[in-house]
């Protein structure tokens, strides 16, 4: 009798292409017709053996395809946690450490200890994250800001950087994670939106400080003036040929260099001019304003800059003016 053979390599290949029930039921229906081959003769001793273990191996490789998928899945979750963690942290540095720019690096970020975790240097495939930055300037409520974008992404299990990075706003507002690439996008908007709400609060309470002084010194001025004593002051009546009621009694800072201006708190008072946009000089005049010293400085940075003369009168009415310069002189603008 002629004895059968199975064609096990072309066998095996089909089968790895068919759902796993249909792998049992094919594996039931041979081990079946093994059996019947068996009862003739014994001429197929062993072969049910070997189908079990062809069968064997096709449900341990589908197994393995099976684990694989998982664990790729786990990674990709993982990945996208950890980028949401790295877009935190780059939040953090900006606000607590950049102030006005974001880190030249992601390294920058560890250095600094924004992020305490050293296994996020790199993905869960082990390679280092991608990290690109750009800015733009955008008008926020009528206000020009200066706005940070950038890129974080993971290259994915097959290693390459298909996303590209950002040079411009044009190029973060299209850019979107590509192949197998995860990642986010980060964009100091609601952080610029903070900041000048905080801005106009701490300037409004700056010139209102201002404008409550020079009150209370024409008063005191008024006062002393008025009293109906027979001997006032002189400098009531004549100071540099002008009268009390001519003098600016705005705190002095040396942006004003008008001649023929009177200064009460010159003058009179005997206090110094401040210097304008010197941060220590202005702490000063926030504490004498009764005003906390970080008020010299805007949420960005910039240093104060004063002005108690803007329009360069030499007699009444005055205008003081201040703005927040980052080395500018901004009070010419």
């Amino acid at each position: 009798m002629t004895k059968r053979r199975l064609n096990q390599q072309p066998y095996l290949q089909h089968m790895m292409n068919k759902p796993l029930t249909y792998l049992s039921a094919c594996a039931a229906s041979v081990r079946s017709q093994a059996a019947a081959w068996g009862g003739q003769g014994g001429a197929m001793f062993g072969m049910d053996a070997r189908i079990a273990l062809i069968v064997a191996a096709i449900l341990t490789a589908a197994g393995g395809i099976t684990i694989m998928s998982r664990l790729e899945s786990s990674k990709v979750q993982a990945a996208e946690m950890q980028a949401e963690q790295l877009r935190e942290a780059l939040g953090r540095y900006y606000t607590q450490i950049g102030i006005n720019q974001l880190p030249p690096t992601l390294d920058d970020m560890f250095r600094e200890a924004t992020i305490a975790d050293a296994s996020l240097r790199r993905d869960p495939w082990g390679n280092p994250w991608e990290y690109s930055r750009a800015t733009a300037t955008v008008r926020i409520e009528d206000t020009p800001i200066t706005m940070q974008l950038a890129v974080i992404y993971s290259r994915g299990k097959d290693g390459v950087a298909e996303s590209g990075g950002v040079s411009s706003e044009n190029d973060y507002n299209a850019w979107m994670t590509r192949g197998d690439d995860v990642g986010v996008k980060f964009i100091s908007r609601d952080v610029e939106m903070r900041r000048l709400q905080e801005y106009r609060g701490r300037a409004q309470l700056i010139v209102d400080k201002l404008e409550a002084v020079e009150s209370a010194a024409f008063l005191e001025a008024q006062n002393t003036c008025s009293t109906g004593a027979e001997t006032i002051p002189t400098w009531c009546t004549s100071l540099d040929g002008k009268n009390y009621t001519l003098f600016n009694y705005y705190p002095m800072s040396d942006a004003d260099d008008t001649s023929g201006v009177v200064y009460y708190a010159d003058k009179v008072q005997n206090k110094r001019a401040y210097a304008s946009g010197n941060l220590a000089e202005m702490q000063q005049m926030m504490i004498d304003l009764g005003l906390p010293a970080a008020y010299a400085q805007d949420p960005w940075g910039r240093v104060l800059m004063f002005s108690p003369n803007i329009t360069q009168r030499t007699d009444p009415p005055f205008s003081a003016s201040i703005c927040f310069s980052s080395g500018e002189n901004c009070l010419s603008r």
